[in-house]
């Protein structure tokens, strides 16, 4: 083959490939924001389970933004590790969109959930709030933490995953200062103080789980405002 064919043949090839190759990372770096979906080149067990979004399927919601505007059955889901909103306004199949310049958040589940941004911890978080009295605010920070195998894999041992695993923190917030509340029976007693033997009643006939953000929302409106 001459050398001017060959260099025809190298241009040739670069045109094709090159174009190809960038589209490839932008199609990489935009489906990053489905991140359930998403893998490492060296993973320790044999799938994950799970999605570190905080919810496995995203509920509608009624979301109000900064402008004033109110949209409504929006399908949202939050991504807790960078305290970010995101939507869908298309098809399922299409990627999902980074929400800004929003004020707040509602759930359209059976027992809705409040969501909005509060300073906590040196920045501004996604944060569920729990109850509102005056400018307290009792909120539930949520985490997903990925779980890696207890087991070491051999010859014997099934499939074997690492699961995101939900975490939840309760603080109460007063402006620019806060305080972490456990949802233990100290936790819970701070709180309620000489409300504290009918609100540990209340707790156990009703079977709550004080350690989830839908028990303790029901707890504090219990202390603030009575059965």
């Amino acid at each position: 083959m001459s050398e001017s064919m060959k260099v025809m043949l190298l241009g040739l090839f670069a045109i094709l490939y090159f174009p190809t190759f960038g589209q490839s990372v932008y199609t990489i770096r935009q489906s990053d924001v489905d991140m359930g979906r998403a893998f490492r080149f060296n993973p320790k067990s044999d799938g994950v389970k799970g999605t570190p979004f905080l919810y496995e399927e995203a509920p509608k919601a009624k979301i109000a933004l900064k402008s004033g505007k109110i949209y409504e059955e929006i399908p949202v889901n939050i991504l807790p590790e960078k305290d970010e909103i995101y939507i869908q306004t298309g098809d399922m199949e299409d990627e999902p969109l980074l929400l800004k310049n929003w004020e707040w958040l509602e759930t359209l589940e059976e027992n809705p959930r409040l969501f909005k941004l509060v300073y906590l911890e040196g920045k501004e978080r996604v944060v569920e709030i729990l109850y509102e009295d005056g400018r307290d605010k009792y909120i539930a920070l949520h985490k997903k933490v990925l779980v890696q195998p207890t087991q070491i894999k051999d010859g014997y041992t099934g499939p074997q995953y690492e699961n995101y695993r939900g975490d939840t923190r309760f603080y109460k917030v007063n402006g620019l200062s806060s305080k972490e509340f456990k949802g233990n029976n100290s936790g819970i007693k701070e709180i309620s103080g000489n409300k504290f033997s009918s609100v540990r009643n209340y707790i156990k006939q009703n079977k709550i789980k004080t350690e989830q953000s839908a028990g303790m929302k029901k707890v504090l409106a219990f202390i603030f405002e009575g059965a």
